[in-house]
């Protein structure tokens, strides 16, 4: 299982000089690929313009689509928009230079260059931060059967803190408190 490399593969002996553009989809097969991915289900369409220099290639990413999660209130699976755009700089060199967060350095002798990781990790930061039901393009309840069970549970994590709390206040943390009056 898995994609082809070639599928998501920039051929540079391919390009022509100036605005070179392509496609990759990433969907459930793609991401076979990572194993511990937190999306396992999305169709997303990724335009690539790619303007070819002498010593440069500026690479344009937009992602569109959508991507399935789970709500991070109520673990429903839910399905999240992205709209998104990434950059990047690939510079012609002696040797492949990974480190730099700005450019990639190439080796001259290089003739194809994978995206899949840049492609993932893309998708990874076009997906918010926060998850949530309410959150949606088109808003919906959270699961009111996994909201009550939560609330019982931090009902019952309450009384075991207050309990706590009175038995064991440790007279230091009284003093320091003197010090702020």
């Amino acid at each position: 299982m898995g994609t082809r490399k070639k599928d998501y593969t920039i051929e540079f002996n391919k390009l022509r000089f100036g605005v070179n553009e392509d496609t990759f989809v990433i969907d459930e097969i793609f991401l076979g690929d990572f194993e511990y991915s937190p999306i396992k289900k999305a169709n997303v369409a990724v335009t690539l313009k790619l303007d070819k220099s002498e010593n440069i290639y500026d690479l344009k990413f937009h992602f569109e689509g959508n991507v399935s999660t789970v709500c991070d209130t109520c673990a429903e699976e839910i399905d999240i928009q992205i709209s998104e755009e990434f950059e990047m700089l690939m510079k012609l060199s002696e040797v492949n230079n990974f480190e730099d967060f700005e450019i990639i350095y190439i080796a001259r002798t290089e003739i194809e260059f994978d995206l899949r990781q840049y492609l993932y990790e893309s998708l990874l930061l076009a997906v918010p931060q926060r998850k949530n039901c309410s959150e949606l393009a088109n808003p919906k309840s959270c699961n009111p059967e996994v909201l009550k069970l939560l609330a019982q549970a931090e009902n019952i994590e309450n009384e075991d803190t207050k309990g706590d709390e009175s038995d064991s206040t440790d007279p230091r943390w009284n003093k320091l408190k003197d010090l702020l009056n």
